[in-house]
């Protein structure tokens, strides 16, 4: 649990790991030298000055006795020292009461404050009291052989002078190391980021100029991509050749098949077989048209919604009950950089697939997170969940599954779609309609 709360802090991005990485040990080793660095230059610099004080309060002290054996008049044992106050900087002031009034107040984050007083004490003694509460003035009270010395001394006669200055040093050097460390990753990472991106728009069926930089590994894995992407193509290119060639090929002999069988006298067995040649000729048509999902189109901006309500619009002039449903938070001017042809083509099979097997569609668009979602239902008979897989095989027919035999067909018009919507970095899924009750085909294509 722990993990996964401390997880979500975490960056995500190989910039921002990779700095947390480097960074991170450096910033804490920086903070703690310089707190122990500022800790021992604050009390070393605070002993001495301690110490200083200790021996300036021990002569005044001392001087103090002297004129008090000697039996001084009490005022001008006052005078005096003030006058010596004065000589070391303090204000000082004589009482004749044996009292400590004083109780020792230090905060408990005044490093050089407690330093000041553990000093203080071991040269003077536990008769003296201190009150270090004020940020500029120590109070300081010891006691003499017949009465009490009262001492005010600037806060700067025990601390550090511009203590600040070495915190700024360490804060802009350690700034300047940053900076200078996310440069170079930065630099180091770009690369990578552009393989990223040519990965992802090769991955949408686009072609992205991507030249290897960075690196030794990352430019081998660029060099890798860019032989596997070349490898990849011409596959592609191989098989539509030679669907395209099979087809156009298989077009000659199926002709004079047909045109053989009407030069016969008319019979049933004769109707049979020009049924039979007809169905060779509709799956040819899809062969090429299968072929052609592989073809090369450039691809364009398009506004969504005007694109399937002319769809919609096209299909309602023989099929009345077909309806477009835009669902919220998808706007009407939402555009998408999208092969139309190739787009249109490939949701259009999946209307008809709907319209042929049902008498109700439902084309619904949304947009969830990162994907735009459409979503084609009809009010079939549907087909098994165990046979959505298969279904989307090229020549699958799962009439059986719609019990709509009049309606067979070859069995490439979701393998086409599933093509298509591959091609845009999208996936195609099946599932059952909650709304209508038949079949849904669900598109999710990164936007």
């Amino acid at each position: 649990m722990a993990r996964n709360s401390l997880k979500r802090y975490l960056p995500t991005s190989l910039l921002g790991r990779a700095a947390l990485i480097l960074l991170f040990p450096i910033v804490l080793v920086e903070i703690i030298v310089g707190i122990a660095f500022i800790q021992r230059h604050f009390e070393q610099v605070t002993d001495q000055m301690s110490e200083g004080i200790a021996l300036e309060i021990i002569f005044m002290k001392n001087e103090l006795e002297k004129h008090i054996e000697g039996g001084v008049n009490p005022n001008d044992l006052k005078k005096l020292i003030y006058e010596l106050g004065n000589q070391f900087g303090y204000t000082a002031k004589y009482d004749h009461n044996l009292e400590l009034t004083l109780i020792d107040d230090v905060s408990f984050y005044d490093v050089s404050g407690k330093t000041f007083v553990h000093n203080l004490n071991e040269k003077l003694g536990s008769i003296s009291a201190f009150d270090l509460t004020n940020p500029r003035i120590v109070n300081i009270q010891t006691l003499v052989s017949s009465g009490r010395l009262d001492l005010m001394i600037s806060r700067k006669r025990i601390s550090a002078s511009n203590p600040h200055q070495l915190l700024v040093l360490m804060i802009l050097a350690t700034l300047l190391l940053v900076l200078f460390s996310l440069i170079i990753l930065k630099n180091q990472i770009r690369p990578i980021g552009k393989l990223a991106k040519a990965a992802e728009a090769f991955g949408k069926g686009q072609f992205v100029e991507f030249k290897p930089g960075g690196s030794d590994e990352v430019r081998r894995a660029g060099f890798a991509f860019l032989a596997m992407r070349a490898r990849i193509e011409r596959q592609i290119k191989q098989r539509t050749q030679m669907l395209s060639g099979v087809s156009h090929d298989l077009r000659t002999p199926l002709t004079r098949l047909k045109l053989a069988l009407a030069l016969q006298k008319e019979s049933q067995e004769v109707s049979d077989m020009l049924d039979d040649v007809d169905s060779m000729g509709a799956m040819l048509d899809e062969f090429l048209e299968f072929s052609k999902v592989s073809k090369k189109e450039v691809t364009k901006e398009i506004v969504l919604v005007d694109f399937l309500d002319r769809l919609v619009k096209k299909n309602k002039k023989h099929f009345d009950n077909i309806h477009l449903e835009i669902t919220s938070p998808l706007e009407k001017e939402f555009t998408m950089e999208v092969r139309e042809n190739a787009l249109r083509r490939g949701i259009q099979n999946i209307i008809d697939n709907a319209m042929t097997f049902g008498d109700k569609v439902n084309v619904i668009a949304r947009k969830d997170s990162n994907y735009t979602v459409l979503q084609i239902e009809d009010n079939g008979p549907g087909i098994h969940e165990g046979n959505y897989e298969l279904a989307l095989r090229p020549f699958s027919r799962l009439d059986e599954a719609r019990n709509q035999n009049s309606h067979s067909g070859v069995g490439l018009g979701l393998s086409i779609s599933t093509d298509i919507v591959r091609n845009h970095g999208g996936k195609l899924s099946l599932h059952r309609s909650e709304k209508l009750g038949g079949l849904g085909v669900s598109i999710r294509i990164p936007i």
